[in-house]
């Protein structure tokens, strides 16, 4: 009997082991899934195996530098190491429950606790319904959440630990697939309101934006001439992200440019940057008077317009965007994927190299080769750098 059971915890653990992800497969994942900068690499500062009731699962995060030290990114993923999958996003460990979370109060959990949970962290009324179709049992459980935006819900993929201690805000992502291939399939097939013209472009340049984020406004200073630079080798999207905690006019913006970019997609930047330049001076009550200003410059039919603006149409599909962001792990603006792989917006030189680079790799990224900036110079001692 001895000999019997000792047996049995062998193979018990060898299965644990040979579950866990190994380092080198997540730094792969990780640096494929964050944005592009040259000679960066990343160091995974958790990479854990834990296991609950129902299987095991792993908390990953990690941090991407480059040589010099710039550039820092984070990563942070809950990795269900027997389906290979991994929620990246944002983790969040969850207070401890007493008693704690079971199989059986699972679903109670997910549907009663998990909401005032995640509603405190996103600042929104959130419901989460438990899942209709049967799952595996798994260390990991895919979830949605539906967030009040105060213009109507959207859906937001989430996940939990089957033990309830760990949260991910995130899609999830097959770890034997590059998430840059996938994200180009999922973008091929999404609601992206294109530039006219260049529709034959090698790369696609999808920009995430929120027409109130300042930070937006000083990417499009550097992407508006990478953009002219690759001339026909490059067609430029726009997918709304109106940040509706954050920025106040955000989303009715979203729903103008909604509009404009519908009825007349050759005029959307133009009404992006005069966004950009009422900034300052824009509020909630004074976007409608900015955007019947703009239309009357353009020399727009304001009727069409208005039979496009607020309509339950035009929101919806600006709630259907943000979802596409979460999606594809957009928790920031500006965010710009070219041909699915994330650019870096403040660095000008390596946008533009980049762009280059995945236009001589015939349009896959995966395939580019690495770019070799300008080293910035160095400061001398008393010397403080600008910014």
């Amino acid at each position: 009997m001895r000999r019997w059971t000792m047996a049995v915890v062998a193979l018990l653990v060898a299965t644990t082991t040979a579950a866990q992800v190994g380092e080198l497969e997540l730094k792969r994942f990780a640096k494929a899934y964050l944005g592009y900068l040259p000679g960066s690499t990343v160091t995974l500062t958790e990479s854990a195996l834990r296991t609950a009731p129902a299987g095991p699962y792993q908390t990953v995060r990690g941090e991407r530098t480059t040589t010099t030290g710039e550039g820092k990114d984070q990563i942070a993923m809950l990795v269900d190491t027997l389906a290979r999958t991994a929620v990246v996003g944002l983790l969040f460990p969850l207070p401890a429950i007493d008693p704690p979370v079971t199989g059986d109060t699972l679903p109670r959990f997910v549907q009663e606790v998990l909401p005032q949970v995640l509603g405190s962290y996103l600042g929104s009324r959130v419901k989460i319904p438990w899942p209709m179709s049967p799952f595996r049992p798994s260390g990991v459980l895919p979830l949605t959440a539906r967030v009040e935006t105060g213009y109507g819900p959207m859906q937001m993929a989430i996940a939990i630990s089957t033990d309830g201690k760990y949260l991910a805000l995130g899609g999830t992502w097959p770890l034997d697939r590059d998430p840059r291939a996938l994200r180009r399939e999922i973008l091929d097939n999404a609601d992206v309101q294109w530039d006219p013209g260049h529709e034959k472009a090698v790369v696609k340049l999808v920009e995430f934006s929120d027409f109130q984020c300042p930070a937006c406004k000083r990417g499009w200073a550097t992407v508006k001439p990478a953009l002219a630079e690759a001339a026909e080798s490059v067609r430029h999207g726009l997918v709304n992200f109106p940040l509706y905690n954050a920025h106040p006019w955000a989303f009715r913006a979203a729903v103008a440019g909604e509009c404009v970019g519908s009825l007349w997609p050759n005029r959307l930047v133009a009404l992006k940057e005069d966004f950009y330049r009422l900034q300052d001076s824009l509020t909630l009550d004074s976007v409608d008077t900015a955007v019947i200003g703009f239309l009357a410059q353009q020399g727009l039919d304001e009727k069409s317009f208005r039979g496009c603006y607020l309509k339950d149409a035009a929101v919806d599909r600006v709630l259907r965007q943000l979802e596409l962001g979460y999606r594809l792990g957009v928790f920031g603006t500006p965010t710009y994927f070219a041909n699915g792989e994330s650019l870096p917006f403040g660095e000008p030189e390596v946008l533009a190299k980049r762009l280059q680079a995945i236009i001589a790799a015939k349009g896959r990224p995966e395939d580019a080769a690495e770019v070799v900036a300008t080293p910035r110079p160095t400061a001398t001692a008393g010397e403080t750098p600008q910014h």
